[in-house]
């Protein structure tokens, strides 16, 4: 028994060694959220269509006096101001609770709500108009690999689901239509 237990600890020594040495690599691939002005640079065409976009001011919507009849039938004071509650906070800004850079404005449905944090795929490496219209196939897997996401059900569901109070139901295909970025 305690042969087979000596053999063991050099194994379980070499697992350990092995996962301390992927720390650094984990904690350094951790993603930040950067906010909407970072994408407007290149995206400004897609900005503008989220502008005209009702998720462009979805914090608005938790002020009080908005919304009334619907936070009536939500069981919500609408006199009340919704704007610091993390409950609504976590649907109706970017990335709230999570890791962010400095200075970055993550009011509202913004960009990054749907396609991710977007510290590393901002990447001017990654994000090249040249080298996407080059070899769109390889920068948009960059891309995914460096944390952006595609704007999926999935994605779409983590807020218009069951416990959303102001949920009607939510068919991902006909909505998506509506906020896809028209240029």
């Amino acid at each position: 028994m305690k042969k087979t237990g000596m053999a063991i600890l050099p194994l379980t020594v070499i697992i350990l060694l092995f996962l301390l040495a992927q720390l650094p690599k984990v904690v350094a691939e951790q993603f930040q959220y950067v906010g909407n002005k970072k994408c407007i640079a290149c995206h400004r065409a897609e900005f503008q269509a989220w502008q005209k976009d009702p998720h462009s001011r979805a914090l608005d919507t938790l002020k009080p006096g908005t919304k009334g009849d619907a936070k009536i039938r939500a069981k919500l004071d609408p006199k009340k101001d919704y704007t610091a509650d993390a409950s609504c906070l976590v649907c109706h800004s970017v990335g709230y609770g999570k890791p962010a850079a400095p200075g970055a404005d993550l009011t509202n449905v913004g960009c990054e709500s749907c396609h991710g944090p977007g510290s590393n795929y901002r990447s001017p490496t990654i994000m090249n108009k040249k080298k996407y219209q080059e070899n769109r196939a390889a920068q948009h897997k960059m891309a995914l690999e460096a944390g952006l996401t595609e704007p999926t059900e999935q994605v779409c569901t983590t807020c218009h689901n069951a416990d959303n109070p102001f949920g009607k139901g939510f068919n991902y295909k006909k909505m998506i239509e509506n906020v896809k970025h028209k240029k």
